[in-house]
């Protein structure tokens, strides 16, 4: 017999995400309107800025997803599997909890000119970064925390580790094993994850706002420049730069499939060849590091007299609130939505967000509801909920049918099921989730100025406005306050988590 309650929840769960990624509508008739305009692409191909913008695009872009990439594969390659590579998994969540803002303020003091760095090493000066590799190398650092913590959740380590014993009983080095073992076996979710890293990298605009270049600044900040002019052929432009990103990711992704292919024609090497491992330095602590390093450049510059608390208070309920929102969304779609399908829901992991901002501002000027709180919370949620349900959803695979099976031969409803055999199964994997939409909602820069109208300060949103020349000690302060936040939010959430884990033994 159906549950009576399938068919309104199902409702539910269909409203919600509707009303969450409504704003894909007129993200997608924004950029096509332009489109098919001659005069209006000659204008923007015109453009004195647009050729060093590309280049400063393409080579951030570049450098941040194939160094993400190479940081966090060479990290498996020396410590997977063993004692040093589950020690590292257990420091991952506390690098993801520190906020690409905070991050990219920390590298602006300790290497921009006149920074930490240059004040040590007088004899040397900073050089323009026109190319924006200094941008690249911070998002390749900060997002190789993300390639690490998705590897770890995709790597089935007991089956592999058996094989991985084999391979290495016959002399095959660490670096073999991880191209014929490792990479073969998480390719999949390897693939999703690169795009998602790809398409942040592409279309970020806080964090190029702060690390710059700064004239010509990259394609994002570039659009988001026009889109914010009231001239009509300057917003037109920016959309069309809007259309020429999601252009670039196509081509950049399509590449990287291609090389992708064509490198597993090679597996395996039949050739016997076998190459001794070298990758026997500490490296483990390396990543953590830069964590560490971070938070004390900015606890030494910032101004610890600072008591202005409306930012902190608004960060936190905008992060708060959106969080438990989501997650009460997950669950409702979890269970009473589609089982299969439904690929737009990634859709804001794998498209810039600029024409999706636009659509939500769009949205909320024809609604009249732009500058108020609830609006802002709303525009979070187009983030945070398919960030929260990435971490979410494999937790939710794994549950064991089994016992959904014992429970419906007691003649449970498909309600008691879900409250009293799934959500405690899903306690600790649902407040990891909790504080990774925190700290997603807490980044977020573009959705609170313009859906915000610039009413509401949050952390974020003053750091990148110091970035361009305010206080040092007040931009140390303000990133602090982010590092803390999202802190002290992963440090509930594990707590919660072992609390859990001590009172239900099946939880551990």
């Amino acid at each position: 017999m159906a549950s009576p309650l399938r068919h309104p929840l199902s409702g539910l769960a269909w409203l919600l995400m509707a009303v969450i990624y409504l704003p894909l509508i007129p993200a997608g008739v924004m950029l096509l309107a332009p489109a098919f305009s001659a005069a209006r692409w000659h204008s923007l191909l015109s453009d004195p800025q647009l050729p060093q913008a590309f280049i400063a695009t393409l080579v951030s872009t570049l450098i941040a997803t194939l160094g993400a990439l190479f940081i966090a594969l060479s990290l498996v390659a020396a410590l997977w599997p063993g004692e040093r590579w589950r020690r590292l998994s257990a420091r991952l969540p506390w690098l993801l909890a520190i906020p690409h803002v905070a991050f990219a303020t920390s590298a602006l003091l300790m290497f921009a000119e006149g920074g930490v760095f240059y004040r040590l090493f007088t004899h040397l000066s900073a050089r323009q970064d026109a190319a924006g590799i200094g941008l690249g190398v911070t998002l390749a650092v900060k997002e190789s925390a993300f390639v690490l913590w998705a590897i770890y959740a995709a790597l089935p380590e007991t089956r592999l580790a058996q094989q991985n014993v084999v391979l290495r009983t016959f002399g095959y080095g660490r670096i073999q094993r991880l191209c014929w073992l490792a990479i073969p076996a998480i390719a999949p979710a390897l693939g999703a994850v690169m795009l998602a890293v790809l398409a942040w990298s592409i279309s970020v605009v806080d964090v190029a706002i702060v690390l710059g270049p700064g004239n010509p600044p990259t394609l994002a900040v570039l659009a988001w420049q026009w889109l914010n002019q009231g001239d009509a052929e300057q917003q037109a432009k920016g959309t069309l730069l809007c259309l020429v990103l999601l252009v670039m990711l196509a081509a950049l992704a399509g590449i990287g499939f291609g090389l992708w292919t064509l490198w597993r024609r090679r597996l395996p090497n039949v050739s016997g060849e076998r190459r001794a491992s070298r990758l026997h330095l500490p490296v483990g602590g390396l990543l953590p590091a830069c964590g560490l390093l971070c938070a004390v450049v900015l606890v030494l510059l910032a101004n610890h007299t600072d008591t202005a608390l409306a930012p902190y208070a608004t960060s936190l309920s905008f992060g708060l609130l959106s969080s438990l929102l989501a997650l009460v969304t997950i669950f409702l779609w979890l269970e009473w939505g589609p089982q299969r399908g439904a690929l737009w829901i990634w859709l804001p992991l794998a498209l810039p967000a600029l024409p999706l901002v636009f659509g939500q501002y769009t949205l909320a000027l024809w609604l009249g509801v732009d500058g108020q709180y609830a609006a802002v919370l709303w525009s979070h949620l187009l983030w945070v909920l398919p960030w929260m349900l990435l971490v979410l959803q494999p937790a939710w695979r794994r549950l064991d049918p089994r016992l959904i099976l014992i429970a419906r031969t007691l003649g449970w409803s498909r309600g008691k099921i879900f409250c009293v055999v799934k959500c405690p199964l899903l306690v600790r994997p649902a407040l990891i989730a909790f504080a990774t939409g925190f700290s997603v909602s807490v980044a977020q820069y573009l959705p609170t100025l313009w859906v915000g109208a610039g009413r509401f300060a949050t952390l974020t949103t003053e750091a990148v406005a110091l970035s361009s020349g305010g206080s040092v000690p007040t931009l140390a302060n303000r990133a602090l306050g982010l590092l803390v936040l999202t802190g002290l939010v992963f440090a509930a959430a594990a707590l919660l988590s072992r609390l859990a884990g001590r009172y239900r033994r099946g939880l551990r």
